[in-house]
Protein backbone atom coordinates (compact mmCIF):
# COMPACT_ATOMS: atom_id res chain seq x y z
CA UNK A 1 0.00 0.00 0.00
CA UNK A 2 1.12 3.21 -1.02
CA UNK A 3 1.29 6.17 1.56
CA UNK A 4 -2.36 8.65 0.55
CA UNK A 5 -2.50 11.14 -1.67
CA UNK A 6 -2.55 14.10 0.82
CA UNK A 7 1.13 13.17 1.65
CA UNK A 8 2.77 13.90 -1.76
CA UNK A 9 2.75 17.61 -1.69
CA UNK A 10 4.75 17.46 1.53
CA UNK A 11 7.49 14.31 -0.49
CA UNK A 12 7.49 17.25 -3.16
CA UNK A 13 8.64 20.18 -0.68
CA UNK A 14 10.58 18.29 1.56
CA UNK A 15 14.01 19.98 1.15
CA UNK A 16 12.35 22.98 1.40
CA UNK A 17 11.21 21.89 4.76
CA UNK A 18 14.06 20.43 5.62
CA UNK A 19 16.16 23.36 4.71
CA UNK A 20 14.05 25.24 7.49
CA UNK A 21 14.04 23.01 10.11
CA UNK A 22 16.22 23.31 13.27
CA UNK A 23 18.92 20.92 14.26
CA UNK A 24 18.20 19.44 17.78
CA UNK A 25 17.24 16.24 18.82
CA UNK A 26 13.27 16.18 19.32
CA UNK A 27 11.72 13.94 22.62
CA UNK A 28 8.59 15.30 21.18
CA UNK A 29 7.80 16.28 17.61
CA UNK A 30 4.48 17.14 16.33
CA UNK A 31 2.54 15.11 13.95
CA UNK A 32 3.86 15.23 10.00
CA UNK A 33 1.68 13.03 8.23
CA UNK A 34 -1.33 10.80 8.08
CA UNK A 35 -0.21 7.35 7.07
CA UNK A 36 -3.05 5.08 7.21
CA UNK A 37 -2.77 1.46 8.19
CA UNK A 38 -3.30 -1.08 5.65
CA UNK A 39 -6.39 -2.66 6.35
CA UNK A 40 -4.90 -5.94 5.37
CA UNK A 41 -3.25 -6.10 8.67
CA UNK A 42 -4.90 -8.66 10.80
CA UNK A 43 -6.77 -6.96 13.79
CA UNK A 44 -6.23 -8.13 17.06
CA UNK A 45 -7.91 -10.89 19.28
CA UNK A 46 -6.55 -11.03 23.12
CA UNK A 47 -5.74 -14.44 23.97
CA UNK A 48 -6.33 -15.98 27.31
CA UNK A 49 -3.40 -15.08 29.85
CA UNK A 50 -3.04 -17.13 33.13
CA UNK A 51 -2.02 -13.70 35.76
CA UNK A 52 -2.00 -12.89 39.22
CA UNK A 53 -3.27 -9.80 40.79
CA UNK A 54 -0.71 -7.10 40.42
CA UNK A 55 1.51 -9.30 38.32
CA UNK A 56 3.72 -6.94 36.40
CA UNK A 57 5.07 -6.49 32.57
CA UNK A 58 7.40 -3.89 32.63
CA UNK A 59 8.51 -1.63 29.48
CA UNK A 60 11.73 0.03 29.34
CA UNK A 61 13.17 2.14 26.31
CA UNK A 62 13.01 5.23 24.50
CA UNK A 63 11.69 8.28 25.56
CA UNK A 64 11.35 8.81 21.86
CA UNK A 65 8.69 5.95 21.22
CA UNK A 66 6.81 6.88 24.36
CA UNK A 67 3.75 8.45 22.40
CA UNK A 68 2.62 5.01 20.42
CA UNK A 69 3.99 3.06 23.70
CA UNK A 70 1.30 4.49 25.87
CA UNK A 71 -0.93 3.82 23.34
CA UNK A 72 0.27 0.32 23.56
CA UNK A 73 -0.22 0.32 26.74
CA UNK A 74 -3.49 1.56 27.22
CA UNK A 75 -5.24 -1.01 24.88
CA UNK A 76 -3.17 -3.84 26.84
CA UNK A 77 -4.07 -2.98 30.05
CA UNK A 78 -7.53 -2.82 29.06
CA UNK A 79 -7.68 -6.70 27.72
CA UNK A 80 -5.61 -7.71 31.04
CA UNK A 81 -6.66 -5.52 34.04
CA UNK A 82 -5.01 -7.86 36.24
CA UNK A 83 -1.91 -6.93 34.51
CA UNK A 84 0.34 -4.13 36.19
CA UNK A 85 1.89 -3.00 32.90
CA UNK A 86 4.53 -0.42 33.76
CA UNK A 87 6.05 2.24 31.14
CA UNK A 88 9.80 3.48 31.58
CA UNK A 89 10.79 5.51 29.00
CA UNK A 90 14.38 6.69 29.57
CA UNK A 91 16.08 6.34 25.97
CA UNK A 92 17.02 4.08 23.62
CA UNK A 93 20.60 3.28 25.03
CA UNK A 94 18.43 2.13 28.69
CA UNK A 95 16.83 -0.82 26.56
CA UNK A 96 18.78 -3.87 25.99
CA UNK A 97 20.44 -3.09 29.42
CA UNK A 98 17.24 -2.79 31.23
CA UNK A 99 16.98 -6.71 29.12
CA UNK A 100 20.11 -7.64 29.98
CA UNK A 101 20.02 -6.32 33.82
CA UNK A 102 16.15 -8.35 34.22
CA UNK A 103 14.36 -5.33 34.66
CA UNK A 104 12.95 -5.27 31.53
CA UNK A 105 9.55 -7.94 29.50
CA UNK A 106 10.17 -6.40 26.20
CA UNK A 107 12.42 -3.03 25.25
CA UNK A 108 11.69 -0.12 23.34
CA UNK A 109 14.75 0.99 21.09
CA UNK A 110 14.41 4.18 18.63
CA UNK A 111 17.34 2.21 16.41
CA UNK A 112 19.62 -0.72 15.70
CA UNK A 113 21.44 -2.09 19.05
CA UNK A 114 24.74 -1.03 19.57
CA UNK A 115 27.74 -3.11 19.97
CA UNK A 116 28.05 -2.37 23.69
CA UNK A 117 24.66 -3.22 24.31
CA UNK A 118 24.91 -6.46 22.30
CA UNK A 119 28.08 -7.62 23.53
CA UNK A 120 26.86 -7.01 27.22
CA UNK A 121 23.54 -8.98 26.61
CA UNK A 122 25.54 -11.54 24.80
CA UNK A 123 28.00 -12.20 27.68
CA UNK A 124 25.66 -12.78 30.22
CA UNK A 125 23.27 -15.05 28.18
CA UNK A 126 25.15 -16.36 25.71
CA UNK A 127 22.51 -15.92 22.74
CA UNK A 128 21.21 -12.27 21.02
CA UNK A 129 18.21 -10.71 22.23
CA UNK A 130 14.99 -11.27 19.67
CA UNK A 131 14.41 -8.11 17.35
CA UNK A 132 11.27 -7.48 16.35
CA UNK A 133 10.19 -4.41 13.81
CA UNK A 134 8.07 -2.15 15.30
CA UNK A 135 7.55 0.97 13.29
CA UNK A 136 9.10 2.66 9.86
CA UNK A 137 11.41 5.69 11.72
CA UNK A 138 10.54 9.41 10.36
CA UNK A 139 11.89 11.57 8.06
CA UNK A 140 12.68 14.40 8.95
CA UNK A 141 12.45 14.75 12.94
CA UNK A 142 16.15 14.86 14.80
CA UNK A 143 15.62 12.34 17.41
CA UNK A 144 12.86 10.09 16.19
CA UNK A 145 15.33 7.73 13.94
CA UNK A 146 15.10 10.09 11.03
CA UNK A 147 15.97 9.12 7.15
CA UNK A 148 19.61 8.71 6.78
CA UNK A 149 20.76 10.36 3.11
CA UNK A 150 23.96 11.62 1.74
CA UNK A 151 25.03 15.06 0.95
CA UNK A 152 27.26 16.56 -1.08
CA UNK A 153 27.87 19.69 -2.33
CA UNK A 154 24.98 21.65 -4.55
CA UNK A 155 27.77 22.02 -7.61
CA UNK A 156 28.54 18.56 -7.77
CA UNK A 157 27.44 17.06 -10.78
CA UNK A 158 26.97 13.08 -9.52
CA UNK A 159 23.49 11.88 -10.45
CA UNK A 160 23.13 9.11 -7.76
CA UNK A 161 25.81 6.66 -5.65
CA UNK A 162 25.27 2.46 -4.70
CA UNK A 163 26.19 0.81 -1.72
CA UNK A 164 28.98 0.06 -3.29
CA UNK A 165 30.80 2.86 -3.98
CA UNK A 166 30.28 4.48 -0.84
CA UNK A 167 31.61 1.64 0.73
CA UNK A 168 35.07 2.29 -1.65
CA UNK A 169 34.67 5.65 -0.53
CA UNK A 170 34.70 5.26 2.95
CA UNK A 171 36.35 1.88 4.60
CA UNK A 172 39.46 0.45 3.73
CA UNK A 173 37.75 -3.10 3.75
CA UNK A 174 35.67 -2.65 0.75
CA UNK A 175 33.27 -5.37 1.63
CA UNK A 176 31.12 -4.82 -1.33
CA UNK A 177 33.88 -5.85 -3.25
CA UNK A 178 34.41 -2.25 -5.51
CA UNK A 179 37.82 -0.62 -6.11
CA UNK A 180 38.92 1.72 -3.57
CA UNK A 181 37.49 5.03 -4.48
CA UNK A 182 39.43 8.34 -3.68
CA UNK A 183 38.16 11.38 -6.22
CA UNK A 184 35.06 12.10 -8.04
CA UNK A 185 36.45 11.06 -11.28
CA UNK A 186 36.76 7.21 -9.92
CA UNK A 187 32.70 7.52 -9.88
CA UNK A 188 32.36 8.88 -13.41
CA UNK A 189 32.68 12.75 -13.39
CA UNK A 190 34.67 14.49 -15.63
CA UNK A 191 36.30 17.83 -16.33
CA UNK A 192 37.18 20.20 -12.93
CA UNK A 193 35.42 17.07 -11.21
CA UNK A 194 37.79 14.03 -12.21
CA UNK A 195 40.54 14.43 -10.52
CA UNK A 196 39.27 16.63 -7.24
CA UNK A 197 39.53 14.43 -3.98
CA UNK A 198 36.64 13.11 -2.48
CA UNK A 199 36.38 14.56 1.34
CA UNK A 200 35.12 12.48 3.49
CA UNK A 201 32.56 13.64 6.91
CA UNK A 202 31.74 11.44 9.43
CA UNK A 203 30.64 11.12 13.14
CA UNK A 204 33.08 9.75 16.14
CA UNK A 205 32.06 5.98 16.93
CA UNK A 206 29.98 5.07 18.35
CA UNK A 207 26.87 6.59 17.70
CA UNK A 208 23.89 5.56 16.08
CA UNK A 209 23.40 7.06 12.89
CA UNK A 210 27.54 6.45 12.17
CA UNK A 211 26.44 2.46 13.24
CA UNK A 212 23.57 2.11 10.79
CA UNK A 213 25.35 3.47 7.99
CA UNK A 214 28.65 1.67 8.57
CA UNK A 215 26.45 -1.78 9.04
CA UNK A 216 24.13 -0.94 6.12
CA UNK A 217 26.22 0.60 3.81
CA UNK A 218 29.45 -0.70 4.81
CA UNK A 219 28.71 -4.16 5.98
CA UNK A 220 30.96 -3.41 8.82
CA UNK A 221 33.82 -2.59 7.61
CA UNK A 222 36.51 -0.61 8.97
CA UNK A 223 36.72 3.11 8.49
CA UNK A 224 39.74 5.14 6.29
CA UNK A 225 41.81 7.20 7.72
CA UNK A 226 41.01 11.27 7.40
CA UNK A 227 37.36 11.17 7.52
CA UNK A 228 36.99 14.37 8.96
CA UNK A 229 34.96 13.72 12.05
CA UNK A 230 32.31 17.02 12.15
CA UNK A 231 31.47 18.41 15.71
CA UNK A 232 28.90 20.85 16.54
CA UNK A 233 26.37 21.35 19.33
CA UNK A 234 25.36 17.53 19.66
CA UNK A 235 26.25 15.27 16.79
CA UNK A 236 22.88 16.25 14.93
CA UNK A 237 24.40 19.57 14.43
CA UNK A 238 27.80 18.04 13.95
CA UNK A 239 25.93 17.12 10.19
CA UNK A 240 25.02 21.07 9.49
CA UNK A 241 28.85 22.14 9.71
CA UNK A 242 29.46 19.48 7.54
CA UNK A 243 26.83 20.83 4.93
CA UNK A 244 28.26 24.42 5.51
CA UNK A 245 31.66 23.72 5.40
CA UNK A 246 30.92 22.53 1.43
CA UNK A 247 30.37 25.81 0.40
CA UNK A 248 34.46 25.95 0.15
CA UNK A 249 34.92 22.05 0.29
CA UNK A 250 33.18 21.15 -3.06
CA UNK A 251 34.71 17.80 -3.01
CA UNK A 252 32.72 16.81 0.21
CA UNK A 253 30.78 14.34 0.75
CA UNK A 254 29.16 13.20 4.14
CA UNK A 255 26.36 10.75 5.51
CA UNK A 256 23.74 13.02 7.28
CA UNK A 257 20.08 13.72 7.95
CA UNK A 258 17.34 15.88 6.01
CA UNK A 259 17.17 18.61 8.67
CA UNK A 260 20.98 19.01 7.54
CA UNK A 261 20.29 20.25 4.16
CA UNK A 262 21.14 23.82 3.52
CA UNK A 263 21.31 25.70 0.55
CA UNK A 264 25.23 24.57 0.22
CA UNK A 265 24.15 20.68 -0.34
CA UNK A 266 22.25 18.67 -2.53
CA UNK A 267 21.04 14.99 -1.36
CA UNK A 268 22.09 12.38 -3.93
CA UNK A 269 19.85 9.55 -4.63
CA UNK A 270 21.01 6.36 -3.48
CA UNK A 271 20.70 2.18 -4.75
CA UNK A 272 21.37 -0.48 -2.82
CA UNK A 273 22.87 -2.79 -6.07
CA UNK A 274 24.71 -1.64 -9.30
CA UNK A 275 22.01 -1.46 -11.62
CA UNK A 276 19.17 -0.68 -9.60
CA UNK A 277 17.32 2.74 -9.89
CA UNK A 278 18.58 5.69 -7.80
CA UNK A 279 15.80 6.45 -5.16
CA UNK A 280 15.43 10.01 -3.33
CA UNK A 281 13.81 9.92 0.12
CA UNK A 282 10.44 10.88 0.21
CA UNK A 283 7.21 10.26 2.72
CA UNK A 284 6.46 7.75 0.51
CA UNK A 285 9.87 6.12 -0.70
CA UNK A 286 10.52 5.91 3.35
CA UNK A 287 6.92 4.33 3.83
CA UNK A 288 6.96 1.65 1.30
CA UNK A 289 11.32 1.09 2.03
CA UNK A 290 12.18 1.33 -1.62
CA UNK A 291 14.50 4.15 -0.58
CA UNK A 292 17.43 1.76 0.65
CA UNK A 293 18.35 3.57 3.86
CA UNK A 294 14.89 3.57 5.15
CA UNK A 295 14.86 2.63 8.74
CA UNK A 296 13.22 0.85 11.36
CA UNK A 297 12.72 1.05 15.20
CA UNK A 298 12.48 -1.45 17.51
CA UNK A 299 11.16 -4.02 20.41
CA UNK A 300 13.68 -6.00 21.60
CA UNK A 301 13.15 -9.56 24.10
CA UNK A 302 14.71 -12.39 25.94
CA UNK A 303 14.03 -15.63 23.92
CA UNK A 304 16.49 -18.00 24.70
CA UNK A 305 16.63 -20.44 21.59
CA UNK A 306 14.65 -23.36 21.15
CA UNK A 307 12.03 -22.19 24.07
CA UNK A 308 8.58 -20.32 23.66
CA UNK A 309 8.31 -16.96 23.99
CA UNK A 310 6.80 -15.84 27.65
CA UNK A 311 2.87 -15.84 26.48
CA UNK A 312 2.34 -11.71 28.32
CA UNK A 313 5.44 -10.77 26.24
CA UNK A 314 4.16 -12.59 23.08
CA UNK A 315 0.35 -11.45 23.35
CA UNK A 316 2.06 -7.66 23.60
CA UNK A 317 3.89 -8.14 20.81
CA UNK A 318 1.09 -9.66 18.82
CA UNK A 319 -0.87 -6.61 20.05
CA UNK A 320 1.93 -4.35 18.49
CA UNK A 321 1.63 -6.00 15.14
CA UNK A 322 -2.10 -5.77 14.96
CA UNK A 323 -3.94 -3.11 13.23
CA UNK A 324 -4.51 -1.47 16.10
CA UNK A 325 -1.34 -1.32 17.08
CA UNK A 326 -0.03 0.29 14.51
CA UNK A 327 -3.08 2.51 14.13
CA UNK A 328 -1.32 3.98 17.64
CA UNK A 329 2.05 3.94 15.29
CA UNK A 330 0.06 5.97 12.83
CA UNK A 331 -1.69 8.38 15.06
CA UNK A 332 1.88 9.76 16.26
CA UNK A 333 2.18 10.95 13.21
CA UNK A 334 6.06 11.21 13.32
CA UNK A 335 6.86 7.50 13.05
CA UNK A 336 5.13 5.55 10.29
CA UNK A 337 3.00 2.00 10.46
CA UNK A 338 4.59 -1.43 9.25
CA UNK A 339 3.68 -2.88 5.53
CA UNK A 340 2.07 -6.07 5.70
CA UNK A 341 4.52 -7.93 4.66
CA UNK A 342 6.50 -6.30 7.47
CA UNK A 343 4.33 -7.55 9.91
CA UNK A 344 3.67 -11.19 8.64
CA UNK A 345 7.83 -11.38 8.62
CA UNK A 346 7.66 -10.40 12.47
CA UNK A 347 4.54 -12.29 13.34
CA UNK A 348 6.67 -15.31 12.36
CA UNK A 349 9.48 -14.65 14.66
CA UNK A 350 6.83 -15.17 17.80
CA UNK A 351 6.40 -18.79 16.47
Amino acid sequence: MKASALILPFARTIAVLAIASPAFALKYAPPQYHIPVDPSIPSWQPGQLTTVPEEEFNIVGADIMDEMAMGWVKLFRQAYPRLSVTLEARSSGSGVPALTAGRAHVSPVGREHMPAELDGFVKKFGYRPLEIKVATGSLTSLGKTATTIVLVSKDNPIKGLTFAQLDAMYTTTRNRGHADIKTWGDVGLTGEWASMPIHLYGLRPPNGIEQFFKNVVCQGGDWKPGIQNVKGQGFTHAFTVASHDMATNKGGLTYALLPNVTPDVKVVPLAEKEGDPFIAPTVDTIYNHTYPLSRYVYIYVNRPPGKPLEPKIKEFLKLVLSREGQEQVAMDGVYMPLLPEVVRQELAKLE
